[in-house]
């Protein structure tokens, strides 16, 4: 064996082991592996608190999703009722148990509408407000109870209301023609012919108008 052979035997057998684990396997840098193995205690805390954050989200979302069924269920089975005592009955008990699910709203508009039918509407337009200050403008919700409000304020002989309340439904596609209408109405029941010609005008130059709107408006303006 040569000299050069029996020094590299003896510096294999002389130089100390190096570490080699499942980073090394990973085949991480050195400077990560080095960072890893210095920062372990604070990196094993951070990804348990990470796991427990996605733990409690994944419940959460469940929970919710439970509590947001049983609202809806109840919601359904309020509706089936066909006497308004107890329809009244199952609404209120949704809004007591389950009063931050969007079953809510749905069933504090259908209070609304309870109110209005019996001819109580101060307390139909209560409901409403409340619908309108918990829903989102742009849902799908909004110009249905928005309408109501303005027919509540109409009935309840409050024509500054309900015309503010018809136009701000007049900005809503596929119920400006229903709006201008309204406002028609309410203008000629004041004796404000030329206001209501020109909404009845709104509603003819109106593309997105039925033709039943059209013929309301045309009839309109051949009686003023």
């Amino acid at each position: 064996m040569s000299d050069q052979e029996t020094y590299l035997q003896q510096e294999i057998l002389n130089k100390p082991l190096q570490k080699h684990g499942l980073l090394e396997e990973l085949n991480l840098p050195p400077k990560a592996i080095r960072f890893i193995r210095e920062n372990r205690r604070n990196l094993t805390i951070g990804l348990c608190c990470l796991v427990a954050v996605i733990l409690g989200w994944s419940s959460y979302t469940q929970y919710t999703a439970r509590v947001n069924d049983r609202a809806a269920a109840l919601l359904a089975e309020a509706m089936a009722q066909e006497q308004p005592e107890r329809r009244q009955e199952f609404l209120e008990k949704l809004l007591a148990d389950y009063g931050r699910t969007g079953s809510a709203a749905w069933a504090t508009s259908e209070l609304g509408h309870l109110a209005f039918d019996a001819g109580k509407y101060e307390e139909a337009i209560r409901h409403y407000q409340t619908v309108l200050g918990d829903i989102s403008a742009s849902g799908a919700l909004f110009p249905l109870v928005q309408m109501n409000l303005a027919l509540a304020y109409e009935n309840r002989q409050m024509p500054t209301e309900a015309l503010a309340a018809f136009q701000k439904l007049a900005g809503k596609k596929g119920f400006a023609a229903e709006a201008f209408l309204a406002m028609a109405r309410i203008h000629l029941a004041q004796g404000a012919v030329e206001q209501a010609r020109e909404l009845y005008q709104k509603v003819l130059a109106l593309e997105e108008a039925s033709d039943a709107s059209k013929e309301l408006a045309k009839a309109g303006l051949a009686r003023i």
